[in-house]
């Protein structure tokens, strides 16, 4: 039964739109200024009790109209402390939820010469976030004639989790990934579904920030997600950060074993599964999030020879990934969030002197210390690696596209004298800016409708233009160009950080550190 058929039979409205999901049902929607929003579908069962650590499993349906006008829960967490917009009553482990806004005539459009789709992959480190977010409303992305997409997935150890008693109930041997798992189950279910929404099935774009981006790039390298999306925009996320990188299989296993037996759980007994199974969210939580990663307790992605065959950053080197075009770039002042240190300190970790770095980070003798100290962490965490990523996919004849966002909004710039923070680039790119900030200035409108519609335009041609401004140029290694968001608009140039990313990039030669700890 197609949608036209299902209105007519419940009694369809211009404020209430029904769509027929394959092999679940009908469901109910809501229009809002011309946008059509259906919030809450669930594309997999809830992985609660005994389906705790499971793959994905499918959703059967329902009977009759499902109500789908409110967000589902964002998945099970610890919010950190600037989390405002994340309520404790509204986590959950029942979380595999996605939603939908479309344009409202997408009715007309349900073929696959439909609108582009945009698939958003939440950031917050694979602890924290989740798409109830004011910030990721997808209303404005889709008044530019595209179908957006947003995704929850288990996070935390709910997400990565590589105890060796799931081994033993698993064919596939080695579990570990279960919220990459989670995000290859909503692109097939996207892949199935989306046409009925208006939205073209063979032209799907993800865009992610931060562990957002690292997870494109984890399913960039994995068969299981090939041909299940055409392009990616990768914001701030290059597995180099080692907070993200993924873990060899037997240190996650230890880290496993390690969190087990804090709860007195050794791997020795018959029920240990159940037992794990068992503990309460909070005990599963226990205190993670991203203002304490507890790298010793928790992995991260794995490496387990399932999803994953080897490294993010050798299969980029090995070509094997799947070969879209990319939009990648990072933000310049990327390492605020993350510094945890001093000067001297991360000199030390670098393998180098406060000299050679202030010989090239400070020339003139101007930056105070703590400036050159946000400038070497954000280049070296981020700004570097997309670089090195956008020239390595640039060898395999892939169409990339490398930006930098260095825009601050008026209303924030008082508060930082560092360049655009991590995620800062995130109320641009959905148009969002009253999500974030007050008092916003026409400057700071101007710039979101340029930096969103580069994105749009990317799902949709394949190539980041916005009206009048350059166009972004396709990455040459021999002649690397970039799109600039800068506080005097968007302009192609060289980029202009090249000596300091050709310094950190001989110390990354030498020597790959771990990440700087806090005093």
């Amino acid at each position: 039964m197609g949608i036209s058929s299902i209105a007519s039979s419940y009694g369809d409205n211009k404020n209430s739109p029904i769509v027929d999901i394959p092999d679940q049902g009908p469901i109910k929607g809501a229009e809002n200024e011309g946008i059509v929003a259906f919030k809450g579908i669930p594309y997999a069962l809830p992985p609660i009790n005994e389906n705790r650590w499971l793959p994905p499993q499918p959703y059967p349906g329902w009977s009759g109209i499902k109500e789908a006008v409110q967000f589902a829960s964002n998945c099970q967490q610890k919010p950190n402390s600037w989390d405002t917009s994340l309520s404790k009553e509204h986590l959950s482990e029942d979380c595999l939820y996605l939603n939908i806004w479309a344009p409202k005539d997408f009715i007309n459009h349900q073929t696959n010469n439909g609108y582009p789709v945009m698939v958003w992959i939440h950031g917050g480190g694979l602890v924290n976030g989740g798409t109830s977010l004011p910030l990721y409303d997808g209303s404005n992305l889709a008044r530019q004639n595209v179908v957006v997409v947003t995704i929850n997935y288990r996070l935390g150890r709910f997400g990565f989790f590589a105890f060796p008693a799931l081994h033993k109930e698993s064919e596939e041997q080695e579990w570990a990934n279960y919220g990459l798992m989670d995000q290859i189950a909503a692109l097939q279910w996207i892949k199935k579904s989306i046409s009925s929404f208006g939205g073209n099935s063979n032209n799907i774009t993800l865009f992610g920030e931060s562990a957002g981006g690292d997870s494109i790039l984890a399913l960039m390298t994995t068969p299981e997600a090939n041909k299940l999306f055409n392009k990616a925009i990768i914001q701030s996320g290059t597995s180099n950060f080692s907070l993200l990188s993924p873990r060899p299989w037997q240190q996650a296993v230890a880290i496993a074993q390690k969190f087990a037996e804090k709860h007195g759980i050794h791997g020795i007994e018959k029920n240990d599964l159940a037992n794990l199974r068992k503990l309460p969210a909070e005990a599963i939580l226990d205190g993670l999030n991203l203002e304490n990663m507890q790298r010793d307790l928790f992995s991260g992605i794995v490496i387990d020879g399932v999803l994953l065959r080897q490294s993010i950053k050798d299969a980029f080197k090995d070509g094997n990934f799947q070969p879209i075009p990319i939009l990648i770039g990072a933000n310049d002042g990327d390492g605020v969030f993350f510094n945890k240190t001093d000067l001297n300190i991360l000199t030390k970790q670098l393998g180098t002197t406060t000299q050679e770095i202030k010989h090239v980070y400070d020339p003139e003798n101007k930056l105070t210390d703590n400036k050159i100290l946000h400038q070497v962490s954000a280049d070296w965490q981020f700004i570097q690696p997309t670089h090195a990523l956008a020239r390595q996919l640039s060898k395999f004849n892939v169409p990339v596209y490398e930006y930098r966002f260095s825009y601050v909004a008026k209303p924030a710039r008082p508060y930082t004298s560092y360049g655009a923070p991590h995620a800062s680039e995130l109320p641009f790119v959905f148009d969002n800016l009253k999500a974030a900030f007050k008092n916003i200035e026409p400057q700071d409108t101007a710039m979101a409708k340029a930096v969103s519609t580069y994105w749009v335009n990317f799902a949709r041609s394949e190539v980041p233009t916005a009206g009048e401004f350059p166009a972004a140029p396709k990455f040459d290694a021999n002649n690397p160009k970039l799109l600039h968001f800068t506080l005097q608009g968007p302009f192609v140039e060289s980029d202009p950080f090249q000596k300091r990313l050709d310094f950190i990039e001989q110390l990354q030669n030498k020597k790959t550190p771990p990440m700087p700890k806090k005093n």
